[in-house]
């Protein structure tokens, strides 16, 4: 009957998790516990202990789901349960009328290799697909997002209306003369992260090219100058001068799309160069109205 009641409980979640959302933190927990409470009272009220030890594999699914999405203090609870599950149906195993010593052992260390090999194999997948994910959509040198990765974080996003600034280096490429490629990559770090400081989430910062940083913010003209203007303050005193930055900033239209996106940057680049002829260390605007798109 309980074996019944987990498979249609467990059932049922899956629907609703499938049809509505993922579950929060907090009610994926409370799934863990039930599938944990209910399996291990399953397993303790089977008679035939040579039944409930191979039947406590199931344990280490419980397992690898836990180490994918949860916190490594609940995969030790739940190994110490699975432990201590599977040493009480050994232990029964062994010490009952008929018991095969052999078999239970076969079965213990099968049973070792899927509770403790399972979950480490899905940890260590995991940690391949976020490297990968990391190469894939994040510069290595400075840790922000790409292009590729910009366009799929602006792809999975509920926007309003926004602004874009692109901001270019000046003179990177004197800074590279003068002083070497090393420190010009400490220069391209030390702006990525002041670009992180200044623009935290929601905003989006990216490096798409050489020495060029996307940002986007939820913000109008306004908002976004004056937040711009701050940046230029700051890289001018975090750098005491000797590197300044141009900056052109376009609106963005609420629910836009890549394309909308990827216009509207094409117009901040080339505001963005029109404050590199003037000199630079300078922020243009451009006066298109996403209305006039």
């Amino acid at each position: 009957m309980i074996a019944y009641s987990l498979a249609a409980t467990a059932t049922v979640i899956a629907l609703v998790w499938l049809r509505r959302s993922w579950l929060s933190r907090t009610m994926s927990r409370v799934f863990v516990a039930y599938l944990e409470v209910g399996g291990v009272i399953l397993l303790l009220l089977l008679q035939d202990p040579f039944v409930a030890l191979p039947c406590s594999a199931a344990l280490g699914v419980i397992g690898s789901y836990i180490v994918t999405f949860h916190s490594p203090k609940l995969f030790v609870a739940h190994q110490v349960l699975s432990v201590t599950t599977v040493g009480i149906l050994f232990t029964e195993a062994v010490t009952s009328p008929d018991a095969d010593v052999v078999l239970a052992c076969a079965y213990l260390v099968v049973l070792t290799l899927v509770l403790f090999s399972a979950p480490i194999l899905a940890h260590m997948l995991l940690l391949l697909l976020r490297r990968d994910a990391a190469s894939a959509f994040y510069d290595p040198l400075t840790g922000l997002l790409n292009r590729r990765g910009f366009d799929s974080v602006f792809a999975e996003r509920v926007r309003g209306p926004g602004s874009l600034m692109i901001v270019d280096l000046d003179d990177f490429k004197g800074i590279n003369d003068s002083y070497g490629h090393a420190h010009g990559d400490m220069v391209l770090r030390d702006i990525a992260s002041t670009l992180y400081a200044e623009f935290p989430a929601p905003a989006l910062s990216a490096r798409i090219g050489g020495e060029e940083f996307l940002i986007l913010v939820e913000a109008d003209d306004a908002e976004a100058l004056a937040r711009a203007q701050r940046l230029l303050v700051h890289l001018d005193k975090r750098r005491a001068g000797s590197t300044t930055v141009s900056i052109g900033v376009a609106q963005l239209p609420a629910r836009a799309s890549a394309d909308d996106l990827w216009r509207a940057c094409d117009r901040a680049d080339a505001v963005m160069y029109m404050a590199k002829k003037a000199g630079g260390n300078s922020i243009h605007v451009d006066d298109t109205r996403p209305t006039d798109l």
